[in-house]
Formats: C-alpha cells, sequence, structure tokens
C-alpha cells in the first residue's frame, strides 16, 4: 500500500497580549499593537476581573464577535451582556 508523503509545516512563531479595560453592551475597540500587521493571525478571549484583581467566570456573558489585525493593531468586536461597565481583561495571541 503506497502513502502520501506529508509536507511539514513549520509552527511559526507567537506572542501574546493583555490588556485590561472596562466595556458594556456591543463593542468595537481599537488596540494599538506594535508589530503586528495586516497579515498576523490573531485570536482573542475575554475574561471578567474580579476585584480583587484575579479573573474569574462571573454572571456576565462575553462574546468575542469579529477579529481585525492591520498594521499597527487589532480591531475587536465583542459584545459583554451586562447592564454596566465590567472590568475586563481581553487576551491577544498573535502569530
Amino acid at each position: 500500500m503506497a502513502t502520501t508523503p506529508v509536507q511539514e509545516t513549520l509552527m511559526p512563531s507567537a506572542a501574546g497580549f493583555l490588556t485590561l479595560m472596562h466595556a458594556h453592551g456591543l463593542i468595537t475597540q481599537p488596540f494599538t499593537i506594535p508589530g503586528v500587521t495586516r497579515n498576523h493571525a490573531v485570536m482573542v478571549s475575554l475574561t471578567e476581573i474580579h476585584p480583587d484583581g484575579q479573573p474569574f467566570v462571573g454572571d456576565a456573558v462575553m462574546k468575542v464577535c469579529n477579529v481585525a489585525a492591520h498594521d499597527g493593531g487589532v480591531d475587536v468586536r465583542a459584545e459583554i451582556s451586562w447592564d454596566s461597565d465590567l472590568p475586563v481583561r481581553v487576551s491577544f495571541l498573535i502569530s
């Protein structure tokens, strides 16, 4: 039985970046991240921050809707289902 060779894929390097914001509702937020270009793959997650500074899963539902890398930063559309601003950590994985 013949096998098809598998092309080796090199793993690109990745970088992480964190920032904090206060927000609620549907938002579109630009983030300036030097070195990011429109060709980077960017993953984003949201985490509520407890008053003691620790991340936790609270009662608010948080969704990342869209992510767009551009030269010099990333635009994120997100929804934070709460009636008032919450402290939120935005985590980026950039490759």
